[in-house]
C-alpha cells in the first residue's frame, strides 16, 4: 500500500510539472502571436502614415511583453539546455520595453525617422532572444 501511494505522489508530481510546462509554453505562444501582431500594426503604421495604428501596436508589444518580465515565465519557457540563458532573455525583454517607450516619446515629439530606429532596436532585441532560444 505505501508502494502505490509513493506511485501515485510520483506520478502526480511528474503530471503537474507537465501541465505546468504545458501552460507556460502555451502562455508563450499566444504572447509570440501578439506581438507579431503588434510588430505588424507599427509597421503598417510607419507604411501608411498611420500613428494611431503605431501606438496600437506598441500598447500591444508593451502589454504582452511583460509576461517576459517574470524569471519563472522564462525558465519555464527556455530549452534545457538554454535555461542558463534567463538573464539575457530577461535584459532582452527589457530592452523591448525601453525600445517601445522610447518609440512612444518620439512620437509625441512627432520624430518619425528616431520612432523608426526605435522600432528597429525593438525589433533587434526579438531576433537577439529568438537567437538564444532557437539557437540560430
Amino acid at each position: 500500500m505505501i508502494r502505490f501511494k509513493k506511485i501515485a505522489i510520483t506520478f502526480m508530481c511528474i503530471t503537474s510539472v507537465a501541465f505546468a510546462q504545458d501552460v507556460a509554453l502555451k502562455l508563450n505562444a499566444e504572447a509570440m502571436l501578439a506581438m507579431e501582431n503588434g510588430l505588424n500594426n507599427i509597421q503598417k503604421g510607419f507604411l501608411y502614415n498611420n500613428i494611431d495604428l503605431i501606438k496600437s501596436g506598441v500598447d500591444i508589444v508593451q502589454k504582452e511583453n511583460r509576461v517576459y518580465h517574470d524569471r519563472k515565465v522564462i525558465k519555464s519557457i527556455l530549452p534545457e539546455n538554454k535555461k542558463l540563458m534567463e538573464n539575457i532573455a530577461l535584459i532582452t525583454s527589457k530592452r523591448i520595453e525601453n525600445a517601445s517607450e522610447e518609440m512612444k516619446a518620439y512620437l509625441e515629439m512627432k520624430q518619425m525617422r528616431k520612432a523608426h530606429e526605435s522600432f528597429s532596436d525593438m525589433v533587434n532585441a526579438c531576433t537577439d532572444c529568438h537567437t538564444i532560444v532557437r539557437g540560430w
